[in-house]
């Protein structure tokens, strides 16, 4: 039976929400059995859920916040929750009203900041933004160039002093707030997210998933960066050291919205979903270890949508990766550039490095992908976005020509088609936003 719904998508770069119905298409064309799909980089899931209403799917990913999504969206069940009761549950829970007093004394200066920003006094809310890393404070670590203020500091060290006290330094219920607060949300937001994470890992499993996944859609909607992502805070300084106040608005419109409000409108949309008519496996693991592992399982087609410029997805969705593994992860301190210091992003160290990203090792990726399909007696739909060396856009891996030269080594039968026209979501600044395309993406089909 087909959902009565329209499928839902959080902010997701290269969001294919907009082109389901193409790719239910070219999957048909590519097998008419109506077989097993293996949805085989399945990011926010929408594909799978989507196909799952046709088909049984097998949902892959190589990130736990995307296994987190496929859960979500794919689980059905027939209890009945009051969502205002789970609200009210975190909102009274031991969890947050302990951390809700030691940090008052940070979230009473940081509303204080916003406060004086509105009269126009900036400097202290974007310092915040700038130079408020709690992690690196609390590790004696150098975050940022400069000293931090000496209202900052105190507030500070007296937070350091209040959690060392209780043995709170490293606890599991202040990730987010230790981790990414100041930075990327206000750090009431901030210890909001905190106790809904908490809340959720004391549940049982399919409810677990789906208030964990309303708590990514959440923490996307109020995160203060440019495009809803995570790949860094907001810049707040101009090449020549002045302060941004144009984005003095989106600051205090982000940094003002209610999480609950918006974990309680994911919440809605999957504790909707039903339980499907077809079966379903949610997988998190390497896109190459589960193609061998699918040789002679019976998978008709396989979808696949894999990254194909330089930027890895881990980059822009680590924090939900650290929501979902609920761990204290150590953070990145070397770079590219051979400089030290902690990232300016607060990466994990063991953010996972896509093959199909990194120039030098694409070719082979993609030969890998093709072959092993191929091996598992599947037909393949490779989602492609070409490449237009006069739009100032990022350079793909590979051009969908060389892609459709190497899968013809390994199919009889391959097409491009166009899904029609669209736009992807871009997270570049308007005045960078070279990716309006309305032919952004190609579907190569491989029989």
């Amino acid at each position: 039976m087909k959902k009565d719904y329209n499928i839902k998508s959080t902010h997701y770069l290269g969001s294919k929400l907009r082109m389901l119905q193409a790719i239910k298409e070219a999957i048909d064309k590519a097998d008419i059995t109506d077989g097993v799909m293996c949805d085989l980089f399945s990011g926010s899931g929408v594909v799978s859920e989507y196909m799952l209403q046709y088909r049984d799917v097998i949902s892959v990913d190589i990130q736990n916040y995307s296994q987190v999504y496929s859960l979500a969206r794919l689980s059905g069940f027939d209890s009945k929750y009051d969502i205002d009761d789970i609200v009210n549950q975190i909102k009274i829970s031991s969890c947050r009203k302990y951390n809700t007093e030691i940090f008052n004394v940070l979230t009473a200066y940081e509303s204080s900041c916003i406060s004086h920003a509105k009269e126009g006094k900036v400097d202290q809310l974007y310092e915040i933004i700038e130079k408020g890393s709690l992690y690196a404070y609390l590790n004696d670590m150098q975050y940022s160039d400069g000293d931090l203020s000496q209202s900052l500091e105190a507030v500070f060290s007296n937070i350091k002093q209040r959690l060392s006290v209780d043995g709170k330094t490293d606890s599991l219920d202040t990730i987010v707030t230790r981790y990414y607060g100041g930075l990327y949300f206000s750090f009431s937001q901030a210890l909001d997210i905190d106790a809904i994470a908490s809340y959720a890992y004391s549940q049982e499993k399919v409810l677990k998933n789906k208030i964990l996944a309303a708590l990514l859609g959440a923490t996307t909607d109020v995160v203060n960066t440019v495009g809803k992502q995570f790949a860094q805070p907001l810049k707040v300084r101009k090449k020549d050291g002045t302060l941004k106040l144009s984005l003095l608005r989106k600051i205090i419109s982000d940094r003002e919205m209610d999480v609950f409000n918006q974990f309680a409108k994911w919440l809605s949309y999957y504790l909707a979903i039903p339980k499907p008519s077809h079966q379903f496996d949610v997988i998190c693991n390497d896109y190459a270890e589960v193609l061998r592992s699918l040789t002679g399982k019976n998978i008709s087609v396989i979808y696949a949508d894999p990254p194909y410029t330089r930027y890895h997805y881990s980059r822009y969705y680590h924090i939900l990766e650290t929501i979902c593994l609920h761990d204290n992860p150590t953070i990145s301190t070397t770079f590219p550039n051979g400089k030290g210091g902690i990232s300016r992003a607060i990466y994990r160290d063991d953010r996972h490095q896509s093959p199909f990203c990194i120039k030098s090792k694409a070719a082979k990726a993609f030969e890998q992908l093709f072959l092993l399909s191929k091996e598992a007696g599947a037909a393949l739909v490779l989602s492609y976005s070409p490449y237009d060396n006069t739009s100032g856009a990022t350079p793909r891996m590979m051009s969908i020509d060389d892609l459709a030269c190497m899968a013809k080594r390994y199919y009889d039968d391959v097409s491009v088609v166009s899904p029609g026209q669209f736009m992807h979501s871009r997270f570049n600044s308007s005045d960078n936003n070279y990716e309006i395309n309305y032919e952004a993406e190609r579907l190569l089909i491989c029989k």
